[in-house]
């Protein structure tokens, strides 16, 4: 069952903790980044659960996870950070966030990374290019209401 929760229980930190030293970093891209440094989120779990109880959000289940920073620090851009055992697991976390989150998101990923080709067939779009890695975005979804929908 896949969660979404910016607070995390006990057993919510256990499955974390678990999850994350068994599933590998292989592009180095889960990473937080504080005061223009990179914080990899594996190795800097406190953290992590800091800027969590400050309003960031984290969305997991027992094989994939992904991040979403900013809130915590009021950034005007929140950054999707996602780790999982395989595509289609990132897929299927991917659409819940598209479905639960609708700000607008950005994501710095590595050129080679296979997560690129699930995001921007997840309505994300490239941005731009930043050397080794790429950018992308995915515009504010605007929920519309039974209420405005026949105006």
């Amino acid at each position: 069952m896949i969660r979404i929760k910016s607070t995390l229980s006990k057993k919510d930190k256990q499955i974390i903790n678990t999850l994350l030293y068994n599933l590998n970093d292989a592009f180095s891209d889960f990473y937080i980044t504080k005061n223009n440094l990179r914080y990899y989120i594996k190795e800097n779990l406190d953290l992590l659960y800091q800027l969590l109880h400050k309003g960031d959000k984290i969305i997991f289940d027992e094989n994939g996870i992904g991040v979403i920073l900013g809130w915590a620090d009021k950034s005007p851009r929140k950054y999707l950070r996602l780790l999982t055992k395989d595509e289609k697991i990132a897929d299927k976390l991917v659409k819940n966030i598209n479905w639960n989150v609708t700000e607008e998101l950005y994501c710095k990923i590595k050129k080679i990374n296979p997560l690129k080709n699930i995001l921007l067939r997840n309505k994300w779009k490239y941005i731009g290019n930043r050397g080794k890695e790429i950018l992308l975005k995915r515009e504010k979804i605007d929920i519309i209401t039974t209420e405005n929908k026949y105006d």
